[in-house]
């Protein structure tokens, strides 16, 4: 189960490396008004839609690993952890850009 734990951690540090990031003018955590908040909308829904990608992309990988290793391999474990993460990381993603419409006085699509 530490192996497990471990290759979960490394995989989500490489998935932050490669974290493309917003320009540097725009402030993500900031609700001030003058920020461009349907730029920022925009981010997090893209971003959301490839941690949704990610998360199929695990699932898939984990239905392999089952065949593979059988139903207890820690692989299968990692990969179910990590589709969950990018799940989770979706729906957080989801949330921001809802607040970041609101924020630019629009109402979200999704609501």
């Amino acid at each position: 189960m530490k192996q497990t734990a471990t290759l979960v951690l490394a995989l989500a540090l490489l998935v932050s490396a490669c974290n493309r990031g917003l320009p540097s003018s725009l402030d993500t955590a900031s609700l001030d008004p003058s920020q461009d908040h349907l730029k920022i909308a925009s981010y997090y829904t893209r971003e959301a839609a490839l941690s949704r990608q990610k998360a199929e992309e695990q699932a898939n990988r984990a239905l392999v690993y089952e065949r593979l290793f059988g139903p207890e391999s820690d692989w299968v474990t990692g990969a179910k952890l990590l589709a969950q993460y990018y799940e989770d990381a979706a729906r957080d993603q989801d949330r921001q850009a809802s607040l970041h419409l609101e924020l630019a006085g629009r109402r979200p699509v999704n609501q």
